[in-house]
């Protein structure tokens, strides 16, 4: 992301438990997805769907007739439903809490909830089958009623699953396509940690993450709201696979089995990727606003920018959330004034930067104060308006890309302001239509 930060859609807290990495693959790459990479790869598979983290997903391997390549590598789909088999563990008396002791059926459970989770959530593309018996099984789920290995005193490494041979070529480069097997025998769940037993949700949570690896995933996505991210999230707000996570996958599952998304030079490294800054010429917005019914507004954002709606608004991005310069966010506050809310965060929003300007404006025909602000993330812009909608609401509104490139995006910052409408939303208790 050359030094920006991942948009995350959803804050998460971590437990402190890394989830495991798998062994090397056979290329070392010390190439990263950019976006420029991602947009060719976009034109050419129009079926792949936004938002979306797919080329961290893709396998590098070596080329029969020469050369490297990062391809994406799955089950076929006539090994569907995929047979797995759960070895159910006996759980030593000293890991149980004496007062709630946890049957070892529940753990089982947990695994055919994750099985069940990425069936429903990947719209049956990919379909399990329980087996009683290990030996007719293409997947075998272990869980192991141990203490999980911590290889540093903070991490907790609570899953475990062998990539580095799961993706075989067959055959020559045919065009965009390589022939590919997939194959995972075996993932490994552990059921404690330094703090004693997990319990049934944690575990779920760790093992629809190693089957999304065990579905074709090679790396870790790179935003930390998703379930994919390789540290575990304890929190309500990552209940499962999110949007990106979904999305990630189905496109996977859609996309012909060794699609190539990029040849590697010797080096594993890209070509110079081109000046940053958005295009040449005036803003170009997308011909429809973007809609909330949520919260009574709408505004067109530039056109191409892919957008991730929040919780309390949207974010925009000029590039996959994982690789971007520039950003345009709404966020909805129940606060009446912009002095109030910034009594309470105006510190959040300045930091350890400078003020460069600050001034009362009018937006979408309501007052507002628009504040420039540099250094508060390294060197980044961002370009604050707070506009005060008069209904007990105001909306933050934060644009924000790197500095060498400020003078550029600016215009297109202002010209999606520009198209902001605003509505009230009826009173709480009230029998009108917001």
């Amino acid at each position: 992301m050359r030094g920006r930060r991942a948009v995350a859609a959803a804050a998460a807290a971590a437990w402190g438990c890394g989830l495991a990495a798998s062994p090397a693959p056979p290329v070392a790459v010390a190439y990263r997805p950019d976006r420029h990479d991602y947009r060719a790869f976009r034109e050419r598979h129009p079926e792949v769907l936004d938002p979306n983290y797919l080329p961290f997903l893709a396998h590098a391997v070596s080329l029969p007739d020469g050369g490297d390549a990062l391809v994406f590598c799955r089950w076929e789909a006539d090994r569907f439903p995929l047979p797995v088999y759960v070895a159910p563990a006996e759980i030593p008396e000293a890991l149980q809490d004496e007062f709630a002791p946890i049957p070892a059926e529940a753990f089982v459970a947990a695994v055919e909830a994750a099985l069940v989770a990425w069936e429903r959530d990947l719209e049956g593309l990919v379909r399990f089958r329980r087996v009683s018996d290990a030996r007719d099984a293409a997947l075998r789920v272990e869980l192991v009623a141990q203490v999980a290995p911590a290889p540093e005193s903070t991490i907790s490494v609570l899953g475990r699953i062998q990539l580095g041979a799961a993706c075989t070529v067959t055959g020559p480069r045919v065009g965009d396509r390589v022939p590919v097997s997939f194959d995972v025998p075996e993932l490994r769940l552990y059921l404690a940690d330094d703090y004693g037993l997990l319990n049934p949700d944690q575990v779920e949570r760790v093992a629809v993450h190693e089957l999304g690896h065990a579905l074709g995933m090679r790396r870790h996505s790179p935003v930390p709201a998703d379930l994919m991210f390789p540290v575990a999230r304890d929190s309500p707000l990552v209940r499962g696979p999110s949007e990106q996570d979904v999305n990630s996958f189905l496109s996977l599952y859609r996309l012909p089995n060794g699609s190539v998304f990029r040849l590697l030079d010797a080096e594993g490294d890209a070509a110079p990727p081109p000046a940053p800054g958005p295009p040449p010429g005036p803003p170009r917005l997308a011909p429809a606003p973007h809609v909330d019914a949520r919260f009574g507004y709408e505004l067109r954002l530039p056109a191409g920018w892919q957008r991730v709606e929040t919780a309390a608004g949207v974010i925009a991005t000029d590039g996959p959330t994982w690789d971007y310069d520039a950003t345009f966010q709404v966020i909805v506050r129940g606060y009446p004034t912009v002095a109030e809310y910034l009594d309470r965060y105006a510190s959040h929003y300045v930091g350890s930067g400078r003020v460069r300007e600050q001034r009362r404006v009018d937006v979408a025909g309501r007052p507002a104060l628009r504040m420039v602000v540099s250094g508060r993330e390294g060197p980044v812009v961002e370009e604050l308006t707070f506009v005060e909608v008069g209904d007990g609401r105001i909306l933050a509104i934060v644009a924000d890309c790197p500095e060498e490139v400020y003078a550029g995006y600016q215009p297109w910052f202002r010209a999606v302001l520009a198209t902001l409408e605003v509505r009230s939303l009826a009173p709480r208790g009230s029998s009108g239509t917001p």
